[in-house]
């Protein structure tokens, strides 16, 4: 049940802030985020099962971020990890347009997903429970593990207090960190059905923490006026509220 927090064009000093939570079984291999040993201009984790990524940006300014979609196991798993879609952006030429085109056409080949992408100039959405990809305008944007600003209680949550941390120059990561923290249930929405589903059990938090899966690591990813892109990101230990932390920074070239 991850998290993805997005602000596009809402901040003076910085075009692009995101923050975002990967949650995952702790048994996945995993690796923390940094340069990828046969593309040093990309940085971002791995998952060592498959290959691919969750959430990464390259030397050229681009980025992308994948959630898995809430659905029961196919009869027939697809051929192609989410991961990838991570990984081709940042290593095609592509406009987020242009690749999320090209994507749409292949969505069975995927589980569902819902995808961002994008570079200095433009941020793009796609999902395979959806048709059509969107260019979004400036604004504010979360996604759990279902489409684009479902008003699941952790995507409203964590869009207003991401908006309030904004409004408070200069960007404070601390905040958003504790934003990510957050291990509370927030309130369900005014004609939200409950209904015993993980928007109300164990996983409607933020960040989860569970015997066998929860928060594996919590991602801020921000560009600024002089081009550069930042990431910073805390992994955690299974089960425990230790982590170690990791910053990369490119500059623009």
């Amino acid at each position: 049940m991850c998290l993805i927090l997005l602000a596009w064009g809402q901040h003076p000093d910085y075009p692009l802030v995101l923050a975002a939570n990967r949650d995952e079984y702790y048994r996945r291999p995993t690796a923390a985020a940094g340069p990828w040993q046969e593309q040093p201009g990309i940085i971002g984790g791995r998952d060592l099962l498959q290959g691919g990524s969750w959430l990464a940006m390259s030397r050229s300014g681009r980025f992308a971020a994948v959630t898995n979609f809430r659905e029961p196991p196919p009869a027939l798993e697809p051929p192609r990890s989410r991961g990838r879609l991570v990984s081709d952006f940042l290593l095609g030429p592509c406009s987020p347009a242009d690749y999320l085109a090209r994507v749409e056409q292949q969505g069975p080949l995927y589980r569902g997903f819902s995808l961002l992408v994008g570079d200095r100039s433009a941020v793009g959405y796609l999902s395979n429970h959806a048709a059509g990809y969107r260019l979004l305008e400036p604004g504010l944007y979360g996604i759990s593990n279902a489409l684009l600003d479902t008003p699941w209680p952790k995507v409203v949550a964590g869009k207003d207090r991401l908006a309030a941390l904004l409004a408070a120059s200069p960007l404070d990561s601390g905040g958003l960190f504790t934003l990510l923290a957050d291990n509370n249930s927030p309130s369900l929405p005014v004609g939200t059905p409950a209904n015993g589903d993980a928007l109300a059990g164990p996983q409607a938090p933020i960040f989860i923490r569970t015997a066998e899966y929860g928060t594996r690591c919590s991602t801020l990813l921000w560009s600024d006026r002089a081009g550069g892109m930042t990431l910073l990101e805390r992994s955690f230990e299974p089960g425990r509220s230790r982590w170690s932390e990791v910053r990369h920074r490119f500059d623009d070239s």
